[in-house]
Parts: structure tokens; sequence; C-alpha cells
């Protein structure tokens, strides 16, 4: 994983000195509980934190897509039309409808 540092949660209890320095030098830690990677740690400050989580956001974003992707073509729904994609949405937006006109 290149200049990615790893240390335990009892590194993080145990020694936040080292937290800093790690962060300040790799801006990056790999957390692992039992060896295993359990978190991750970016170093942020003022100027670099809402671009950070605007980023984290994309990449969340990503992994839903994909995610959604994933079970598309489990159920075998990648063959379908356009025009069957638009009639799942629309059936999709009435049921909604339907929904909220019931608790008004």
């Amino acid at each position: 994983m290149g200049n990615m540092a790893f240390l335990s949660f009892r590194e993080l209890r145990t020694s936040t000195s080292k937290i800093n320095q790690v962060l300040a030098d790799n801006g990056k830690i790999i957390v692992t509980n039992n060896g295993k990677p359990a978190a991750f740690m970016l170093a942020v400050n003022e100027s670099t934190l809402e671009e950070t989580l605007n980023d984290w956001r994309q990449v969340q974003g990503l992994r839903a897509l994909r995610e959604l992707q994933n079970q598309a073509e489990q159920n075998g729904l990648t063959e379908m039309t356009l025009d069957e994609i638009n009639a799942e949405i629309n059936d999709a937006r009435n049921e909604k409808r339907e929904r909220e006109t019931q608790w008004t």
C-alpha cells in the first residue's frame, strides 16, 4: 500500500503524540484491530476540511452507485430498455405521491 502508515487501536489510545507525528509525516493512517484494517484517518486542517468532506461524500456516492449496479446485475435488471427504466421511475414516483397524499 505504498506510503501507508498502520497503527493499532491500542497505539491510538496510548500514543497520541505518535498519531500527530504520523499524520504530519504521511497525511493518512490505517487503524488496525487485531492486525486487520478497521479505520482510516486523514490529516485535515481548517482550509482542507470542507473539501475533504466533499471528496468523501463523492466516494460514498460512487460506492452506493456501484452497489446498485451490482444488485441490478445480480437481479437481471441490466438488460432493461430505456422505456422500461422510465416506466419503473414513473411507478416509483406515483407510489411516492400516493403515500404522501395518504399522510396529508
